[in-house]
């Protein structure tokens, strides 16, 4: 049978067989019955593909048909990819759900998604599915773990089903299936994250997810590994994959596409060791993660003698011309590429390889704006950091700040470009990821320093910036600031929801992206803020919080920060501090308080908070400037349902369960130093 290719679960059959079959795949840290392990247990391309089968098999058994919807309600795991791949195969539709939903969101998503059948990781999550079960159309729930307690009607174990899918395994009939699937058929109804308002659910289709995945396969220095069987790299998965930003870049692009090794790390606090153990070659995050490693590095180079913080300031500089470089696109002096090699040998390789980044690659960034100076900070250490932009409307991808040769007509290359071309990606890519860096042998040094200056300059990335449009797809500011868009990978609308759906186009066909942007003269988009997320004060200023925020959380001893003032005369802020540094600044201080909701009261720790806002308030315009501050003993979180899955503030959320704090920062008689 000769698979298709121009649909998601065509794609991953075809693949599956042009792979040795015993290549590892799938990575995480399960049993073979699905529990939770200490050690990573790998999955073949081969089994990972004879299970999606088998599960196939079981769920057409226990009744699912060609479009109906199965949800699935599970963290990142291997196990996550394999039921994907099983609906697909049976014609299925699949509605993502992030894990930490709470039991009124997942009532509300099972529900309008019309689905028939779930997975759940966990007996946990089960329940919750059987809560909502009697609202809804739906039957079957597919446990991932083991099952816990009496076993009630209608729930399986992920590997009963995959029991009875064996039994009734028809590769003729499942190999037609897949066949029949057209790219214009709509295979995921993935709800928004609600940072606004209620959920809504958009679809995609095949062709939508193809071309996002299409994005990446142009032959450039980071996306020729594709093209590159012998080299499959390592990607840390620790993004949601219910998630459309972690679905495309790990799953569809690091794995299908890619032909890489999925390494599932869903534990943000483990992620450290993890990087140790795995040294993944490939790290597709969110902006909070970059600044958590920046702060780390920082911190403990702040600690250190006189001596040693001198050489890692002198480093930073030579890597700050490294960085400045490639953002300008223009070529570096051979002293300074020297100077650059001997910062890697003191001191940049040490810090990489004891953090577990020796072996990276790359790193994307997205789901938020990345500060310049941290994304400056992480090229310095010789990571090639990436910026991307998109939505879940558009599959998770309209701009791309990729390093690419740029100005090359890749068709007409000469003998000498091509040269150049291959020392740069045999040293920026394969022998990185073999852990052995570039600046850590004289002779590819002096190689990379050659390339860099007769090719590898023209590899533009520009720090602030998400880059340009990618292939096919066309972009333009309109006249209130907001970025418009148009692609083969822009979603077919919201389900069930006609009016919202024409709400989110122009009538000349561009969708409203909803984010507000500009173009510098070099045609890359920076991002500015949410258009919805505009304050418009009494005195008729408009504020982009988002940037202002970033300044806030920036500062020492400050972790989180979301600020109030649409419709009022001045800005205020909520704040959480960073308690792990403020409990050490108030030992240093002789402040006999650990814990945090007596810590925020301390007039000390409000006048050290005040002092850091002073800092970000002098940079701002008056109407900017934050008035007022409460200090929050307990940070944002996922769980809480203050942010999505990605980090971003619920600012709806935040604004009802903190209303109380929020007014009595505009009842103040006087200017005070914040509030605790």
């Amino acid at each position: 049978m000769e698979y298709r290719d121009d649909t998601l679960c065509g794609f991953f059959h075809k693949r599956s067989r042009e792979i040795d079959g015993s290549q590892p795949f799938l990575m995480g840290r399960f049993d073979s019955n699905g529990d939770p392990t200490n050690d990573f247990k790998t999955l073949t391309w081969r089994e990972t593909r004879q299970q999606s089968l088998e599960l196939a098999s079981g769920l057409t058994a226990l009744g699912l048909s060609r479009g109906d919807k199965v949800a699935i309600f599970s963290e990142s795991r291997p196990r996550w990819i394999i039921a994907d791949q099983a609906i697909q195969a049976v014609g299925g539709v699949e509605v993502p759900l992030y894990p930490t939903l709470s039991l009124d969101e997942l009532s509300y998503m099972v529900g309008n998604s019309e689905s028939k059948m779930i997975f759940c990781s966990t007996m946990d999550k089960a329940e919750m599915a059987l809560a909502v079960k009697p609202d809804s159309i739906l039957e079957t729930i597919i446990v991932m773990e083991s099952l816990k307690g009496e076993r009630k009607q209608g729930v399986y174990h992920f590997n009963e089903v995959l029991e009875i899918g064996r039994k009734h395994l028809d590769l003729t009939e499942l190999d037609a299936s897949i066949n029949a699937a057209r790219p214009e058929d709509v295979v995921s109804i993935i709800y928004t994250s609600g940072t606004t308002g209620r959920p809504k659910g958009a679809m995609l289709t095949h062709a939508n997810w193809m071309a996002a995945m299409k994005q990446f396969t142009d032959p450039t220095l980071v996306r020729r590994q594709g093209q590159d069987k012998d080299l499959h790299l390592l990607f840390l998965v620790h993004l949601p994959i219910c998630h459309v930003y972690g679905r495309s870049c790990d799953y569809h692009v690091g794995g299908l596409s890619q032909r890489g090794i999925l390494a599932f790390e869903p534990d943000f606090g483990r992620i450290p060791k993890t990087l140790k153990e795995l040294r993944p070659n490939v790290i597709i995050s969110i902006p909070r993660f970059f600044e958590k490693v920046y702060d780390q590095i920082t911190s403990a180079v702040a600690k250190q003698p006189g001596a040693v913080q001198s050489l890692f300031a002198w480093a930073m500089r030579q890597g700050g011309k490294f960085s400045d470089a490639m953002a300008s696109g223009t070529r570096l002096g051979m002293l300074d590429l020297f100077l650059f090699s001997q910062a890697n040998i003191l001191v940049f390789n040490k810090l990489r390889k004891e953090a577990g980044l020796d072996r990276l690659v790359m790193a994307g960034s997205g789901g938020g704006k990345l500060s310049k100076d941290v994304c400056t900070f992480m090229r310095s250490l010789g990571v090639q950091l990436t910026e991307g932009y998109g939505l879940t409307e558009t599959a998770a991808v309209l701009n791309y700040n990729a390093p690419e040769f740029r100005g090359l007509d890749r068709d007409n290359l000469t003998w000498f470009q091509k040269k150049m071309i291959d020392w740069t990606y045999d040293c920026m890519v394969r022998k990185q990821a073999e852990g052995k860096s570039p600046h850590t042998n004289p002779a590819r040094s002096l190689k990379l320093s050659v390339a860099y200056n007769t090719m590898a300059y023209r590899l533009q990335v520009k720090p602030g910036t998400v880059g340009k449009p990618v292939m096919l797809t066309e972009e333009k500011i309109a006249e209130d600031g907001e970025i418009l868009a148009r692609g083969p990978q822009i979603f077919q609308g919201y389900w069930k929801m006609p009016k919202e759906t024409e709400e989110s186009f122009t009538e000349d066909g561009w969708f409203l992206t909803g984010d507000i942007g500009r173009f510098d003269s070099d045609g890359f988009l920076e991002i500015t803020d949410r258009k919805k997320e505009l304050f418009v004060t009494s005195g008729g200023k408009n504020v982009a919080p988002h940037p202002i925020e970033l300044a806030i959380i920036a500062r020492p001893y400050i972790d989180q920060a979301c600020l109030a003032g649409d419709g009022e005369k001045y800005l205020t802020a909520l704040i959480v501090p960073d308690f792990h540094e403020l409990k050490k600044y108030a030992r240093e201080k002789g402040i006999a308080v650990d814990d945090p909701s007596e810590l925020v009261k301390r007039e000390e720790i409000k006048a050290l908070i005040q002092s850091q806002v002073d800092v970000v308030n002098k940079g701002l315009a008056r109407y900017e400037q934050i008035k007022y501050f409460t200090l929050l003993p307990k940070p944002f979180s996922v769980e809480g349902g203050e942010l999505t899955p990605t980090l971003k503030l619920k600012r709806r959320i935040i604004k009802e369960r903190f209303a109380d704090e929020i007014r009595s920062m505009y009842t103040v008689q006087k200017p005070a130093a914040g509030k605790g």
